[in-house]
């Protein structure tokens, strides 16, 4: 793709996908259904205009983003999993490296990600998306941003789900999913058993148009086979305590083939089996006037790995085994320290143990070799949140409401000695509608278990571009952990801000400014040219003719590595059709429990079972809502129900309802599917350009920068873009619904030891469209019962088929980045039926 005309492609790309997903939505606009009376209840509870939601996040940094049940709809996600991977746009943070959100479940901490992940998206009442900050007062970095979903209090369904995928090339790549599980929430107590299978087929070098390729002696990527089974139970267990047990057991099994031996006709394969399990534990609870959160878990991970090699004339297997067997427990404790005259000072203090081994065999050239490496942290963490105006007295009537966060850790790692932590912010309120958070953050980092110690694994018959011949080569390439490892410092300096100019209105505008700098750095190893060659001449092997032949690609330290990055946009969302609105939903609740009709009709049976048992907690709480939003309540009251207010940090309680919910409280149901009346609809949009001002490593002391935005790189694909733009659209009503997520980047470039070696890196648009259609809410379900709680699903992951090409000045791609090496899966289509049995 010619990067020429960067703007012009992307516009015209972004628009064919929102066309595409408009137009296959149209026809819902003419069609009605039911409300879904379970849930468009929780959703005016949600918009009553109370100033505490339940299942809120504790503090005075409010959210930048909510998204309620019907938009959580629109989005298509099956699970919680599917749902963040949708939210990617406004979850990304430039202040850590790149992993998931800390997640919560109702305010509270959880006992891992396994307990949040297969969550599927009915069960949510809604869902918060806070600043990195926030992570502080759970005990956590404040490096990833903060997602706190709210569940609905009751909730009872089984699932069954299967899908398939292809890629629209012909040829392998094939993947088969079949999912089920069980659900049960119900006042504070949840159980959930869920499995799932997956299994995806192989493709070889010949299905697809590979220069120099092997056929099917090589694989472009591997046949693998992946089970996961997770059980939850979480319950009240008495005197105001929470508790949560988690279990986890994992299989995987790839097979790849490496390409042709020399000694046989028979193709050398690589055999991976990998088996993981997890238990892992959480309560909550208050002693003594602090509010507490335990975690705790246990696990195990065991890869085996068989490559076949030859040498000369000798034919033989390279294994390897390593054993991971880890433990951790940590304990927050949150209070309310003392009072000043702007409010009370809070505090977060963090005690966590852990302990890991690291057992590693290797058989490499028929020499054995073997590692045992054992680890053992202690960490202690301290954040304290301190008020410095209040908003409209004294002070506070010039500047608006301040306070500051002073945050402080200390780990000793058995192995590698004592890491610091020190960081300080200012949240600053000048007006309702305007936010700004400033914060600065110094870490001490050291290099993972995995990094000091995995096996020594290598791969022959390799491809890379050799800057020094201008050609593409085969090498033998060494992975595995290195001893000699330094830990890293990190300073992150964040200026955020953010704008909701409009109370009747959701839109938000957001602008985040971070800049990084990182001493003795930890990175894997960079993709081969000159500049990293001559920094580390003794990770290259070349023979008498200069040929490259083998590379260490073991990780390494850079002497500095800095970035400074702007990212900005907004998210605007809208009701579509017609809305429902107080009134109505309570007398429609009064006629359900009176055994009238919603239109002053007799009502079924199937709706008086369905909601009649939550509707009066329902209705006095929608009530009460009003109340507070016409003024019979003041604004700073407990919330509805007479709450106590917020809870603390990690005083949610896995499962819990929010305060004020009696027994069948929001969220009752099992599903929201059938009802009368039109159903409105919604359509949300978000666009958000990231723009890097500075990318550049120094990999060792005495050798020139590598500037990633103009001629270095660290990876095969090329150096940093300077602009990243992500647009997410999404629209849903009556059931049928759309979703388009796109992404651009700009082109890069890698600069050789003269213009003539240089590659070009075009610009790439990756457009990803979702449609979906919730059977049981068409109007044939009416008269088809089967068709309640089903959902199919048609997702194209990169609807254009766009590959980033590679050229050289003289417009010639080099055999290592043809395209389909590159990507060999390319447009993939994949189809899912999914059936909730309530």
């Amino acid at each position: 793709m010619s990067s020429s005309s960067p703007a012009r492609r992307i516009a015209a790309r972004l628009l064919c996908g929102v066309a595409a997903a408009t137009l296959s939505a149209g026809a819902a606009f003419a069609q009605t259904d039911g409300y879904d009376v379970d849930t468009e209840v929780e959703e005016l509870v949600v918009v009553a205009g109370v100033r505490t939601l339940p299942g809120a996040v504790a503090g005075d940094i409010t959210p930048e983003l909510s998204i309620s049940p019907r938009e959580i709809r629109a989005y298509g996600a099956a699970n919680v999993s599917e749902l963040l991977e949708a939210l990617a746009p406004q979850t990304a943070s430039g202040q850590g490296s790149g992993g998931r959100p800390v997640t919560l479940i109702n305010g509270g901490r959880t006992s891992g990600w396994a307990e949040i992940r297969d969550l599927p998206t009915e069960a949510i009442l809604r869902v918060d998306i806070l600043p990195e900050e926030v992570s502080l007062k759970y005990g956590y970095p404040a490096d990833q941003k903060v997602v706190n979903i709210v569940l609905r209090n009751r909730f009872r369904a089984w699932l069954a789900e299967g899908a398939a995928s292809t890629p629209t090339q012909d040829g392998g790549g094939q993947s088969v999913m079949g999912h089920g599980s069980l659900l049960r929430i119900l006042q504070g107590q949840r159980l959930m058993l869920d499995a799932k299978v997956t299994g995806t087929e192989p493709i070889y070098e010949g299905d697809r148009d590979i220069e120099g390729g092997e056929g099917d002696f090589r694989t472009l990527q591997g046949k693998s086979t992946d089970v996961a089974l997770n059980a939850i139970l979480s319950r009240p267990l008495g005197q105001g305590v929470s508790g949560t047990i988690n279990g986890t057991f994992e299989s995987g099994e790839n097979e790849s083939r490496l390409g042709l031996s020399p000694l046989s006709n028979e193709a050398l394969t690589r055999r991976s089996e990998t088996q993981s399990g997890r238990l892992a534990a959480a309560a909550s609870g208050a002693y003594a006037g602090w509010q507490w959160s335990y975690t705790g878990e246990l696990n195990r991970e065991q890869t085996k790995t068989n490559t076949d090699r030859t040498l000369e004339t000798l034919a033989y297997t390279d294994r390897t085994k390593s054993t991971t067997t880890s433990a951790q427990s940590d304990i927050v404790l949150n209070k309310a320290l003392w009072e000043l005259p702007a409010g009370q000072v809070s505090s977060t203090l963090t005690a966590r143990a852990s302990t890991t081994r690291l057992e590693s065999e290797a058989e490499r050239t028929l020499i054995s070799q073997s590692t045992d490496l054992d680890r053992s942290i202690g960490q202690l963490q301290a954040s304290f949140d301190v008020p410095l105006t209040r908003d409209g007295e004294g002070l506070g009537e010039h500047i608006g409401k301040l306070s500051a966060n002073v945050n402080l850790g200390y780990q000793h790692l058995s192995d590698f000695g004592d890491l610091e932590t020190l960081g300080a912010g200012l949240n600053w309120t000048p007006a309702k509608p305007v936010r700004v958070l400033a914060s600065f953050t110094r870490t001490d980092q050291a290099p993972t278990m995995n990094q000091l110690g995995d096996p020594l694994t290598t791969t022959p018959g390799v491809r890379v571009f050799d800057f020094q011949s201008g050609e593409t080569v085969e090498v033998t390439r060494i992975t595995g952990g290195i001893q000699d490892l330094d830990a890293s410092q990190r300073d992150v300096f964040k200026l955020g801000f953010t704008y909701k100019p409009f109370d009747q209105t959701n839109l938000t505008f957001q602008a985040n400014y971070v800049s990084t700098r990182t001493n003795d750095a930890i990175a894997a190893f960079p993709s081969a040219s000159t500049q990293v060659e001559d920094a580390f001449p003794e990770r290259f092997v070349r023979n008498a003719e200069g040929e490259l032949t083998i590379i260490d690609a073991r990780p390494v330290n850079f002497a500095k590595q800095s970035r400074d990055e702007l990212r900005w946009g907004f998210t605007y969302s809208r009701p579509v059709g017609p809305q429902p609105n107080p009134d109505e939903f309570r007398r429609r609740m009064q006629a359900a429990r009176t055994g009238q009709g919603a239109q002053g009709g007799q009502a079924t049976q199937g709706q008086a079972a369905q909601g009649g048992a939550s509707q009066p907690a329902q209705g006095q709480q929608a009530q009460q809502g009003q109340q507070a939003q016409q003024g019979g309540r003041p604004p700073e009251g407990p919330p509805p129900g007479g709450g106590d207010g917020p809870r603390a940090p990690g005083m949610g309680g896995p499962g819990m309802g929010g305060p004020g919910m009696g027994p069948g409280g929001p969220g009752g149901g099992r599903g929201g599917f059938g009802g009368g009346g039109p159903r409105g609809g919604v359509f949300q949009v978000g666009v958000y350009h990231t723009v890097a001002f500075r990318d550049d490593v120094l990999i060792r002391d005495g050798i020139p920068e590598l500037d990633l935005l103009d001629g270095g790189a660290l990876g095969s694909g090329g150096g940093s873009p300077r602009n990243q733009i992500d647009v997410q659209a999404n629209y849903a009503r009556n059931g049928l619904g759309a979703a388009v997520n796109a992404k651009w980047q700009s082109a890069t470039r890698v600069a050789g030891d003269t213009a003539a070696e240089d590659l070009e890196f075009s610009d790439m648009t990756t457009v990803n469209l979702r449609l979906f259609a919730d059977l049981g809410m068409q109007p044939i379900a009416r008269e088809q019962r089967w068709l309640r709680g089903m959902r199919a699903t048609l997702s194209i992951d990169n609807l254009f088929d766009e590959r980033q090409e590679v050229k050289t000045p003289q417009g010639i791609t080099p055999i290592s980045y043809q395209s389909d090496l590159m990507d060999p899966v390319g447009r993939s289509v994949r189809f899912t039926v999914r059936k909730l049995f309530f």
